[in-house]
């Protein structure tokens, strides 16, 4: 190996120490979905309600969110390792062939394709694209967003295997504990 690869290399494992979130993030454009799994997703701001997620340059899903300037996220449950594996194939089909099977419908702001049996959903106007290194980095202002089924156990990504924890969802009283009037 390089001295190059071996330092993309400590690099990804030394990120990989930090547990992540699963989605998938689609967009449509002329009617034509694309979708692709992601593990750089997070909120950014509450007023607005901004995302960001990463892609890589090379995507295709990139180019076509830069053509439609709208995306939608769905959060993966533990039970959707499968699809989660399935989106992050580049040998998978393209457009609403990769879709087969799967559970989906229409965000209600976009029309972009949301997998109805996640966590939840995010969907999305482009507020900002930013290209940085390898990887574009999309901010979405999150025009309708909820949730889906939150009481399944969510997917996440650690040390490069997908991993799942209990969703064990806050008692009433301490989701309002710290608030003040």
């Amino acid at each position: 190996m390089t001295p190059d690869q071996d330092q993309t290399v400590d690099f990804r494992r030394t990120a990989g120490t930090f547990a992540t979130g699963v989605g998938i993030v689609s967009s449509v454009h002329d009617d034509i979905p694309l979708a692709t799994t992601v593990n750089s997703f997070t909120t950014v701001s509450l007023r607005p309600t901004l995302v960001l997620t990463c892609l890589r340059h090379r995507s295709r899903l990139l180019a076509q969110i830069r053509d439609s300037g709208i995306l939608a996220v769905t959060v993966l449950a533990a039970d959707q390792q499968d699809l989660a594996r399935w989106f992050a194939d580049n040998r998978r089909p393209s457009h609403a062939a990769a879709f087969a099977g799967a559970r989906v419908h229409r965000a209600p702001a976009t029309g972009c394709l949301v997998f109805s049996d996640g966590l939840a959903y995010f969907d999305c106007r482009v507020r900002d694209l930013s290209d940085q290194g390898d990887h574009a980095i999309v901010i979405g202002e999150a025009l309708s967003y909820g949730p889906l089924h939150p009481a399944k156990a969510p997917l996440l990504y650690l040390h490069g295997a997908y991993r799942s924890i209990e969703a064990t969802p806050p008692a009433p009283s301490a989701a309002r504990a710290g608030r003040t009037a």
